[in-house]
């Protein structure tokens, strides 16, 4: 574990060097935190659009303490849960690409893995160091929301939002997108040596979120608690599954003879 701490803290020093990936970490997180404030803040006065109303009449049935107008609200912001969990999705990815094929283009790797360290310390090292800004950002955003809406958003509004789904999605699902973002980074770096084709394969992960995002949007589902709790048991066996191929692809002896 010492030697995963070492690891650890050597990639929080390149990090800090890369302005690209402190505006990743950085600038998106703020984004996604203030814009559900400004709908919130435009929305809360105005009368219900008939034409949104139609659309989520299944969900004002399905929410009766809410009234049509925080319906309309309450699924919308619904949508910025799916929005923030975006983001452990994309900063480890970007993060664990930059670190693992950013070796391999500097040379770094190899010296690195020629020393007495375990690819399972290397590895640990290299997921916390994508892992925690990540988690880090993600909370920070959700509490930035949370404090605005506090000020914007009804009592009953406030409430719904504060439900157990919000909380299993900060709190598991996010940590859960950020293991798996960061296996997949692992597996697609050890099949390419450009930290560009990297980043963008693995933004292809932040399709289905924003598939399931567009899902609730156009009122074909609203998504709850339990939705959110079976969501974390496939999260977690998947995790497991490319964890597992992520550490046989990895290999110390195919990074050192092969990796050119």
């Amino acid at each position: 574990m010492r030697k995963a701490l070492i690891v650890f803290r050597k990639e929080w020093r390149e990090i800090l060097k890369n302005k690209l990936i402190l505006y990743t970490i950085g600038v998106p997180p703020i984004l996604l935190a203030i814009l559900p404030l400004v709908m919130m803040y435009f929305m809360r006065n105005e009368p219900v659009d008939p034409e949104d109303l139609a659309m989520y009449a299944q969900f004002v049935a399905a929410l009766p303490w809410l009234t049509p107008q925080e319906v309309v609200m309450y699924v919308l912001l619904n949508q910025f849960v799916l929005m923030f969990l975006m983001m452990p999705v994309v900063i480890p990815v970007t993060i664990a690409s930059f670190s693992i094929i950013g070796e391999k283009e500097q040379r770094s790797l190899e010296p690195l893995l020629a020393t007495p360290i375990r690819v399972t310390e290397l590895l640990a090292g290299k997921t916390l160091a994508a892992v925690v800004p990540a988690l880090l950002t993600t909370w920070a955003a959700f509490a930035i929301f949370l404090a605005g809406a506090y000020f914007l958003a009804t009592p009953a509004l406030l409430r719904a939002l504060l439900s157990p789904m919000w909380w299993l999605a900060f709190f598991v699902m996010a940590p859960l997108f950020c293991i798996l973002s960061v296996a997949i980074g692992v597996v697609i770096s050890s099949r390419v040596n450009d930290t560009r084709v990297a980043q963008q394969i693995g933004g292809l992960i932040v399709l289905p979120v924003v598939a399931l995002a567009m899902l609730q949007t156009f009122g074909k589902v609203l998504y709850t608690t339990q939705t959110f709790a079976l969501a974390c048991v496939v999260l977690a066996a998947v995790d497991v599954l490319v964890i597992r191929v992520g550490s046989n692809l990895f290999q110390r002896e195919a990074i050192l003879t092969r990796w050119k």
